[in-house]
Parts: C-alpha cells; structure tokens; sequence
C-alpha cells in the first residue's frame, strides 16, 4: 500500500493572484482559547496550565464549544476568510486541524489513533459555521531497530544493525554523528508500531494511506492541501 504525507498547499494552481491559503486560530476573548497550547497565561481569569490544555497528542474531555476561529494568514494574521475550505490548519496546534462536517464524515469512516472532534464554530464572511477541531492523542511509533537507513544523495540502504542503532536514542547519536561530517541519515524503509489510515510520526509527520487520500479525493475535501507520495521509502507495521 502506498502512503502520502499531507502537506498545506501555498495557494490555488494557476491563480494569478497567489492568495495564500489562510489558516484557522483562536484570538483573546474567544471561547476555549485557554485549551489551546499557550492560549492563556496565569493570573487570566480562565487560567489553564499548559499539562491540561489541547497540544502534543493531549486530549482534554471537558472543553467547551470552541467559539469561534478566525481565519488567518499565519503572520498579519488579518481578515482572511477569502475561501471556505473543508479542512484548515490550526495555528499553535501542529497536528489539528479545523474541519467541517463532511470532512469528520469521511474520514471517520477509516482507521485512526485515539482522537477527538471537538465542536467548534468558523467565522466566514460574518457567519458562524459549525467546524470541528479534529485532534489526534496518539503518536504512531517508529521501530527505530528495524527500519533500514540511507545517506541523502547515496542511494545506499543499511540496516539498523549495521549501524549499530538498537532504539530511538542510537539513531540520533548515529544521525549527529552524519551531520557533524555535513550528511544527513534518513529512514529509508520505516517500521511502524500499528497500522492506522492517518497518522502522525516523526520523520515522516502527517501520513495518509491511498486509500483515504483516494476518499478524500473523491468527496473534493482536499483543497487548500497536497499529497506527497513518500516511494521510494516505504512503511511496513508491526501490527498491520
């Protein structure tokens, strides 16, 4: 099966306007923002500590309606509601993203980490319209002793034992030790803890499976982001 990382797209194909696609975030005096990472301070009257807030694969049970995102272009972060899209990406949360109901629908329909939809509202163009925070609270895990390994730019595959990488931390002892002679190690072939349609994981990030990007294609969710194929490298499971 092929595997595709989902990146953000810059803006639409061929438009001679370049309008960058906006992102989605939470400004002060909005409701839940202190349930985002960083999103209140301590003394603020809705005071959360960071342990209890919604980042880094954490999921929170008692957040309310997030009411409501503003969309924005991650800098000025002005009005920015030039298109509606059915999945955005949240500024300060790397791996959530803001998606609407038919987005939830589709994708719920395949195989994910624990996650949460968490209720939440859009202001587009001066309406409230009903979103999701979509968080996942699992991060898929590299079997780091059974993965095979490559120079950039050498074309040579190793395995772990002949670089002497038995868990995570050898492979980043063995990876400095590339960058300090101005080369970098990659994972080559990865070897996943469990099978899952998306998921987030170091080295690779946010990995869809063709047959949901195939899905999301075809029900039109993908606008505003792209599908890089990962070959040659490649992803086996543990727990397929």
């Amino acid at each position: 099966m092929k595997f595709f990382k989902i990146i953000n797209g810059i803006c639409r194909d061929n438009d001679p306007k370049r309008k960058v696609f906006p992102g989605a975030y939470l400004t002060k005096g909005m409701v839940g923002l202190e349930y985002m990472a960083y999103g209140s301070k301590e003394g603020d009257t809705n005071y959360i500590p960071i342990e209890k807030t919604i980042q880094d694969y954490h999921i929170v049970e008692n957040a309310p309606v997030f009411d409501y995102f503003l969309l924005g272009d991650g800098s000025s972060r002005r009005k920015f509601d030039w298109i509606k899209l059915d999945m955005y990406g949240v500024f300060t949360l790397g791996g959530g993203f803001l998606v609407s109901e038919r987005f939830k629908e589709t994708i719920s329909q395949f195989q994910l980490p624990r996650h949460k939809f968490y209720p939440a509202k859009l202001m587009y163009q001066g309406q409230k319209l009903d979103y999701y925070l979509f968080q996942l609270g699992k991060e898929t895990k590299i079997v780091y002793e059974q993965c095979t390994y490559s120079e950039r730019g050498s074309g040579i595959v190793q395995s772990a034992l002949e670089l002497a990488i038995n868990h995570e931390n050898d492979y980043y002892d063995v990876r400095l030790k590339y960058f300090k002679r101005k080369s970098v190690l990659n994972i080559h072939d990865f070897v996943l803890d469990k099978f899952y349609d998306y998921f987030i994981s170091r080295e690779l990030f946010k990995i869809v499976s063709e047959p949901l990007k195939e899905a999301l294609v075809k029900a039109e969710l993908t606008e505003g982001w792209k599908f890089e194929d990962i070959s040659p490298r490649t992803i086996t499971f543990l727990n397929p």
